[in-house]
């Protein structure tokens, strides 16, 4: 309601009846001292005992003792949460008025001024309706009182978010067992962070997450009992990659041969003999109803901004809740939607974005980035350290979870791995992957020998689970 009449009170055009300002001055008294945590009783009797307000005694007395029906107490709060609204989504309508003018009279000084402007105003009356929308939720969604209210809604939310059900599978069974990941994968609204080196295979394995995941999942021994459905047709599970490293055609590549097991050249062979690729990758994931929708844009053109539009059209082909994540590659080909003077605030700033972006969703964003040079002189997964993020700590500071990646210089097909972070399981687990990067697939990945040798059972994951090669196939 303050945020209302401050809103009331800038727009000098309005003109406001002397005893209907007296009134709202009245009101706006009692709402600052209500917000100074003031009793509401003690609160009437210091304003009205001001000659300026007391001849709003009778009128305050009746409106407090006036009992409101639940109906017009509901349509009341929509009403003012829509006026807040009004008020969140027009903060720069001086700015996009002064643009509009500039155009309309042509007195912008170039194009690529006015076209830049223009552009960040919009992004910011986007920006400013996104944040509204999510005030709104919280407000909604966020307040429990442990005395008073019931748990029933909070742990639906809880089930609904850690349930294996619900849960995106990277299809590695190592990665997906409860002492790493307890809902076995990906959890909705968490930002997950592969930082590697050049050429440790981080976008290979985004790659791998996706098409091992849409292929669908062994049911584990420590996997919840699922009541058996009927398959349909309809796709519900839906994977959106966005990568600015791989053009469209070498993602389908990297789909395709790990899918199949073919090298490029024999992928060409394929194609030249007229196979269907088509039908065969959608062979694979039919049975699990599902599609991965490949979107490629230059580096640094995407903000993650604009990465909400690209996931507002495809949830408008399928669906909100068919949606089990968004996969960038990645991180630090992203464009700020602000200015920054130092590129770690910037990479600070979309890392936090992505956070936000993941819980505006519901969906679990995972993402690669850079390494500093450090990760070049790993020669044992037990050497990885978070300090390794290149550019900007902000990345660990405001992901839920970091893997990290390094290839080892002398086993071309090994790069060894580390859970340096992991807000819900095991962190601090040492990582080995066999890779066949010829046909851009991680074979297998298990518990690194050297991480047994030095903590012996000391390690996260139960020793029963430190096999020297885990085969996912």
């Amino acid at each position: 309601m303050l945020e209302i009449i401050d809103i009331t009170e800038k727009r000098e055009t309005i003109e406001l009846p002397v005893t209907f300002k007296n009134k709202l001055d009245c009101l706006k008294k009692m709402l600052d001292m209500l917000m100074e945590g003031r009793d509401i009783a003690n609160i009437v009797d210091s304003v009205l005992f001001s000659e300026k307000y007391r001849q709003y005694a009778e009128f305050v007395e009746y409106k407090m003792s006036e009992r409101i029906n639940d109906e017009v107490l509901v349509d009341t709060i929509h009403q003012v949460r829509l006026r807040k609204k009004v008020n969140a989504l027009f903060k720069n309508y001086d700015q996009l008025h002064n643009i509009l003018e500039s155009i309309r009279t042509g007195s912008f000084e170039s194009i690529d001024d006015v076209t830049l402007d223009y552009e960040q105003t919009i992004k910011q009356l986007y920006t400013n309706m996104m944040e509204e929308g999510r005030n709104i939720r919280i407000e909604a969604s966020s307040s429990l009182d442990l005395a008073k209210d019931d748990f029933v809604h909070v742990l639906e939310m809880i089930k609904k978010k850690h349930e294996y059900i619900n849960s995106t599978p990277t299809g590695f069974e190592l990665l997906d067992r409860k002492e790493i990941m307890p809902a076995g994968g990906f959890e909705p609204s968490r930002l997950y962070v592969i930082g590697g080196g050049s050429g440790s295979g981080k976008s290979t394995l985004i790659n791998n997450f996706i098409y091992k995941s849409a292929m669908g999942r062994e049911m584990t021994f420590e996997a919840a009992p699922v009541a058996a459905t009927v398959k349909s047709k309809e796709i519900n599970k839906v994977y959106i990659y966005i990568t600015m490293e791989n053009t469209i055609e070498e993602s389908l590549m990297r789909t395709y041969q790990p899918m199949f097991n073919r090298t490029s050249v024999e992928m060409l062979d394929d194609i030249k003999k007229g196979w269907n690729i088509k039908t065969m990758i959608m062979d694979k994931i039919k049975d699990n109803n599902a599609t991965i929708v490949m979107k490629y844009f230059p580096p640094k053109t995407m903000s993650p901004l604009d990465l909400h539009g690209v996931i507002d059209d495809v949830i408008n082909d399928y669906g909100k809740d068919n949606i089990k994540g968004v996969y960038i590659d990645y991180l630090d080909l992203l464009r700020t939607d602000a200015k920054y003077d130092l590129y770690r605030l910037e990479l600070g700033d979309i890392t936090l974005s992505l956070k936000s972006m993941a819980v505006e969703y519901n969906i679990p964003v995972i993402t690669a980035s850079q390494l500093g040079r450090g990760v070049y002189r790993v020669k044992h997964s037990n050497e990885l350290s978070l300090d390794m993020m290149s550019e900007s700590i902000k990345k660990v500071e405001h992901a839920d979870f970091i893997m990290l990646l390094a290839k080892n210089d002398f086993k071309s097909n090994l790069v060894h791995g580390k859970i340096g972070k992991n807000r819900n399981g095991g962190s601090n687990i040492s990582l080995d992957y066999m890779v066949d990067f010829t046909k851009f697939k991680f074979l297998n990945v298990s518990i690194s020998q050297q991480e047994n040798k030095q903590t012996g059972s000391t390690t996260t994951v139960k020793t029963s689970e430190n096999k020297a090669c885990i085969n996912m196939y």
